[in-house]
């Protein structure tokens, strides 16, 4: 094996804290070994992705890269999406606007700081109260602390019947579970455990609520639009290839990453075009110590 790669090993696990041994403990041992070996094999699938990516992407070592695939989708990719949506509310848009060659809402103060789901499947409940977040920016002027200490997506994980907590679920859902419950509460009012609880919602300290919901059409120009109009949105996202993302523009084939294969939920904060090859910012919930900062 490449003292190369060994090197590399145990540069990551020195990084994320990521120990599997204990006092040479054979078993624990033998699984750091295989860790190792899943690893390698991490790495060999970078380089392809790498060789694959049409745009400016960086590919490399991240702090999944002692997983599985099995294990990264069944910890971090469990949003759900029906094929069929019925929203609640009809969106007019003619397609027609001038947007800016960049747009970000961030600099407009309507995103707060970046979450870490940790091994909790609840990128679903971030997704859709970091988009009423937005909402409730644009109309009061100022971002209320719903997820900005990594919160009250707890109050969702634990009292929204409908979905399945940290084993994932679907962000419209979980409008309607906050429209059913009557708001959401505050981060401080319900702070966020990496878990399931029993709920405990209070109604007398909500402060934000959901009325509907609606659905866009997957056309990048309205949704370009909209997003400019009505700020940060939620989305539905192929994510395997994120656990092996360092930086830049993704652009791979569907060959590489089929578009109906949605298995995360996320928000996208803006737009830009960068040297003819446009591109969209996405808000993820892996942590400030993963993708492009």
């Amino acid at each position: 094996e490449s003292s190369d790669v060994r090197q590399l090993y145990e540069n990551f696990k020195n990084k994320y804290n990521k120990y599997f041994e204990n006092d040479g403990w054979p078993t624990n041992f033998l699984e750091d070994q295989r860790r190792f070996e899943i690893f390698k094999e991490n790495l060999e699938q970078a380089m392809i992705y790498q060789q694959a990516d049409l745009g400016t992407a960086k590919y490399g070592v991240t702090k999944f890269f002692d997983l599985t695939d099995e294990e990264f989708e069944a910890q971090y990719l469990t949003a759900r999406f029906p094929e069929i949506i019925e929203p609640t509310e009809e969106i007019q848009m003619n397609g027609t606007e001038e947007l800016p060659p960049y747009f970000d809402w961030r600099e407009k103060g309507a995103v707060g700081p970046v979450a870490d789901q940790g091994r909790c499947g609840c990128c679903w409940s971030y997704s859709a109260v970091q988009n009423v977040e937005g909402q409730w920016f644009l109309r009061y002027g100022r971002l209320f602390s719903l997820s900005a200490q990594a919160s009250c997506e707890s109050q969702l994980i634990d009292c929204d019947d409908v979905d399945r907590g940290c084993d994932g679920g679907f962000p419209i859902d979980a409008y309607m579970a906050v429209q059913r419950l009557g708001g959401l509460q505050l981060s401080i009012d319900y702070p966020y455990v990496a878990s399931q609880q029993a709920c405990k919602f209070n109604p007398k300290q909500a402060v934000a609520f959901v009325n509907g919901f609606a659905a866009l059409p997957r056309n990048e120009q309205l949704i370009a639009e909209y997003l400019h109009r009505n700020g940060p949105l939620s989305l539905g996202l192929n994510a395997h290839t994120l656990k092996f993302y360092n930086s830049g523009i993704l652009n791979l084939t569907a060959d590489q990453c089929n578009p109906d294969a949605l298995n995360h939920a996320a928000l996208s904060v803006g737009f830009g075009i960068d040297e003819n090859t446009p591109f969209w910012i996405v808000k993820n919930t892996f942590g400030e110590d993963w993708g492009e900062r």
